[in-house]
Parts: C-alpha cells; structure tokens; sequence
C-alpha cells in the first residue's frame, strides 16, 4: 500500500484536490435540460423493480416521488414509449432518493450532480491507470488526467449531464479493462471486460460499437494465433456473458418482444427534427451539413488540445500504415501482424473504435441538436491522441533536460490558461468556446443549450421583486423555464406563474437563453413585446448565456 501510494502520489493529490473543488461547487450548478426525464425513468424503472422486491415502505416512497414527478412535469415523456435509455445511473440514484427519503427538490439534484462528477473523477483515473501501462514516461500519464478532467465542456457537463458525461466515463473506463485483457487474457478478465461492454452499450447505443471492434480484433488475432480453439472459446463465453449483463440490466431488452427485434434500432434515431442555428444559418436538424460535429470540436476544445490531438493521431495512423503495407513481409518472417506488443494492440483497438465511429457518423444520417454532446465520448481519443503527442515529444528529447522543461512548461503554462477559462465560465464551461472564436462569431451558434441559465434567471427574478406577492414569467426561447423551480427553495414555488410562450406582453419578465427550434427571423413566436426593456444581460468571456426582460411600468 505504502509503495502505490508513493508511486501515484501526485494523482492522489490532483484527485483530492478536484475532488475538494467538486464539493464546493458542486451545488453552483442549474438543473439541466434532460435531468427531469432522467430522474423520472430511474423512479419509473424502480418502481418496476420494488413491485417483485423491497418492503413496502420502500416501495411506497418511490411510488410517492414517481407520482410527484408525473404532476410537477407532466409534459415529460412517457418512459413506456421511450424505454431504451439505460438506467445504470438514473436508477441508483433514485434508489438513493427513495432510502434516505430526500424531500427538498434542490437536494434531489445536489445528489446527482456531486454522483455524477465522482464517477467522471474516477474515469479519470481509470484513464491515468490505463495511460500508465502503455507509456513508459513519468509525465505523460499525469499530463492526461489532467486534460482530461478539465476539458472545458466536459468539466462543466460533468455536474449535470447524466447521459453524455456519464456515457465518456463508462466508454473510458471500459479501454482500461480492454487492456487489461489482452495483458493478462483470462476468463476472469474477459468477463469484466464483457460487463462493461454491456454497460456502454445500455448506456448509449453507439458504445456497440467497442464490442463489436472487441470481437472483430479478435477474429483478425485468429489469423496468428497459436490455437485458435481458446479464441473461439473467448468469443463464445464473451458474447454470451455480455448479452447476460445487457439483459439483466437494461429495461429496454426486458419489455422487448418478438416483433421489436426486427425494429431494435429504429426508437433511437427518432427524433422531434427542429430547426437548429448553426453558423448564422437555420437548418432542420436531420440536414445539418457533415462538418456539423467537426466544426463544433474545432471551436469548443482548447487550441493545443486540438494540435496534439492531430498531431498524435498522425504519428499513430502513420505507425499503423506502415504495419499494413509491410504485414506479409513482417508475417513472412516473424509471424507479426498489425501488432507485436499488446501496447501496439491497444492503440490498433482505439483506431479500430475511432475509425468505427467516423464511419458511422458519415454513413448515417444522425439527427443532431446542442453541439457535439451526443458525440463528448470523443474526447478520449482528444486526449489519448494527445498523450501519444506528448510520450513521443518527451521520449524524443528526454536526454535533452532544457528541451524537456521548456516542454514542461508551456504545458503548465497552457493548462493554467484553461483553467482561467473554468473560473471566468463558472458555473456555464459548457458553454465554453476556445480561443480562435471572436465574440462575433460566437454569435453564429446556439449557446445554453442544456437549460442551465434558468434557474439564475429565476433567482435574478426573486431578488428584484421580493415585495412582489405573484411574480409572472414568460419565455422566448424552447426552452420549459418552470422546470428551474426545482433548484428553488418550495416555500417560493407559490410566488412563481409560468406562462410559456403564450400572453407574454402580460408577464412581468421575460426569460431568453436564444435557443430556438424555429427561424426566429421569420417566425415571430420568441419575439419579446414592446412594452419590455432589457433587464438583465448575462456575458461571460464574449458569450451570451441569456437575456431577461422586465415589462415597462
């Protein structure tokens, strides 16, 4: 114990250290845009489960908060026609919920906001974990986690988003136990791996991906291996135990019937296809043009992210050419394939579930809304390719120590640029956009797409009309306002009207984060009234999070 707490100490200390930042502001965060459906598939799949188990107090209290949620948001979707989403996190913590009887709303959220960044900060470390067996330098490990935890948009999501941060943790701490296998390849870790296989997959339907490059990986070992029965024999014990943990555990296979297998994919690629504002331009979401994903990568990961990004990628993809072209030579004499080493195997396994996702992307016609979040995962292989950058730079010049340092250095340096950027976005880094974006052109996208702004506008609200007995609040913007109420104390629920879109002349402030699903330069129904002037303008580093308007007396 001694020995690994003196080999990993600095990251003991970096993740004490965030986890301390993570306590402290944790609660500094607004509810997000799916955290009321989530919390009500995690009670409605809990429910599920306490009518065959749980004593009757349990189930009681779960079936009192689910029955709370149909009435405070009843426009939510109905979980029976929407089942596929996983419950890997949803239901735990509403398992939580149920036994410690939480009854302020705000604390529901609290609970999964503080749930859902430890989970991050643990994938994190998986990543380091991971990171450390296949490069040999000191720094590079660290370097990682540290880029890692505090990628602007994934930080800030990390508190709220419990489907696409939640999926990045899942996705990265499944490479971990990938390598793990193919390290040490026994049945014991072939299981583990197939468990979490099963958990990406539940968790995000993209993440079949990482079993099927698994297995595919497995076919081409075939080819060279010295028996081939013990790789039909992984195969069949890893499809079957993981098809064991996807059953068990995701709802969507429970209620699946005959006639669904033939449709399994179809709910996930339905979608409500909005009008999306995307570089000064409207499109319908299921036409947003191809570089749609890129484009928002390019502007909202920090600059030398994106260079070593590349630059890794390059020098990984040109190893791995050079292994293709030459593989009947390098067999013909040494009986290698694509790789000799299981480091080398683990990077031909990430470019195997990168280039898988890329021709996914191209090949389907993916109906897109806010940014890249449905895509964060990709910041993995953001921060892999960039480790590999960096193991080759520091490998490169690592009998050059002035060399080395200044690497060091402009590393800190750089890192210590984004972590300003963290402090100045609080509690808005998702809406983080990197340096190469003028304050013009910031203009040319949809920001607070995940809601978070609501609730500091309701706050903003409270504060200036505390003599007010009814405070009435309209929107100009897709986006449901009253569901903010949650992060607001009950006993101020009774002075809130809501009123939507509708009568907004009559309100008394007007609440607009620009976030439409129409052309609001034709269509008129965010338009704010003439008898409302600008209250209030929330702007942080050039970008506009959101707009109130109070009435005119």
């Amino acid at each position: 114990m001694k020995t690994l707490i003196k080999d990993n100490f600095i990251l003991i200390l970096l993740s004490f250290l965030f986890l301390i930042l993570g306590i402290f502001t944790y609660k500094d965060y607004g509810v997000g845009i799916e955290e009321h459906f989530q919390r009500k598939s995690g009670f409605y799949w809990l429910n599920y489960l306490l009518n065959s188990f749980g004593t009757e107090t349990i189930r009681e209290t779960a079936l009192l908060k689910y029955n709370e949620i149909l009435t405070f948001t009843p426009n939510l979707f109905d979980i029976k026609i929407f089942n596929i989403y996983g419950i890997l996190f949803d239901l735990p913590l509403a398992f939580l919920e149920t036994i410690f009887n939480i009854e302020e709303p705000q604390e529901y959220f609290y609970l999964r906001h503080i749930a859902n960044f430890i989970i991050f900060l643990i994938s994190g470390i998986f990543l380091y974990a991971l990171l450390k067996k296949r490069f040999n330098n000191y720094y590079t490990p660290l370097i990682g986690f540290v880029l890692y935890i505090l990628t602007p948009r994934m930080y800030g999501n990390s508190f709220f988003d419990g489907k696409d941060l939640f999926f990045l943790s899942i996705f990265t701490i499944n490479f971990y136990f990938y390598f793990n296998f193919i390290e040490n390849r026994n049945y014991k870790n072939l299981i583990i791996l197939s468990l979490f296989c099963a958990l990406t997959t539940s968790t995000r339907i993209i993440g079949l991906l990482f079993p099927l490059c698994f297995l595919f990986l497995l076919f081409l070992t075939s080819f060279t291996a010295k028996s081939k029965d013990i790789i039909v024999k992984y195969s069949i014990v890893f499809i079957i135990s993981y098809l064991t943990f996807l059953y068990l555990h995701w709802p969507y296979l429970w209620t699946l019937d005959l006639n669904g297998v033939s449709t399994f994919f179809k709910p996930f690629f339905y979608s409500m296809n909005p009008t999306v504002f995307f570089n000064g331009e409207f499109y319908k979401s299921k036409y947003l043009p191809v570089y749609y994903v890129p484009l928002w990568i390019m502007i909202t990961t920090p600059i030398y992210y994106l260079i070593m990004f590349f630059l890794g990628f390059y020098l990984q993809f040109s190893k791995l050419f050079k292994k293709i072209i030459t593989i009947e030579e390098n067999y013909k004499i040494k009986r290698d394939d694509l790789w000799s080493t299981s480091k080398e195997q683990l990077d031909v396994f990430i470019f195997f579930n990168f280039f898988a996702v890329i021709i996914l992307f191209l090949s389907v016609n993916l109906v897109l809304i806010s940014g890249w979040r449905h895509f964060y995962f990709l910041n993995f292989f953001i921060i892999y390719y960039s480790c590999y950058s960096y193991d080759h730079l520091f490998e490169k010049y690592k009998n050059y120590k002035k060399i080395l340092n200044s690497i060091l250095l402009v590393i800190f340096l750089l890192t210590l640029e984004v972590i300003f950027k963290l402090y100045i976005y609080h509690p808005h880094q998702s809406s983080y956009f990197n340096n190469l974006v003028t304050e013009n052109y910031k203009k040319n996208f949809q920001i607070d797409t995940q809601s978070l702004s609501r609730v500091d506008a309701i706050k903003e609200v409270l504060k200036d009309s505390k003599q007010k007995e009814k405070i009435v609040i309209g929107t100009a913007s897709w986006t449901p306002l009253e569901d903010a109420r949650s992060m607001i104390k009950r006993e101020l629920w009774d002075k809130l009207v809501f009123t939507g879109t509708s009568n907004k002349e009559k309100a008394d402030y007007i609440f607009s984060n620009h976030y439409y699903e129409v052309n609001n330069k034709f269509n008129k129904k965010y338009e704010i009234p003439e008898n409302f002037y600008l209250y209030k303008k929330l702007v942080i580093n050039g970008t506009h999070i959101y707009s109130l308007f109070k009435r005119k007396i």
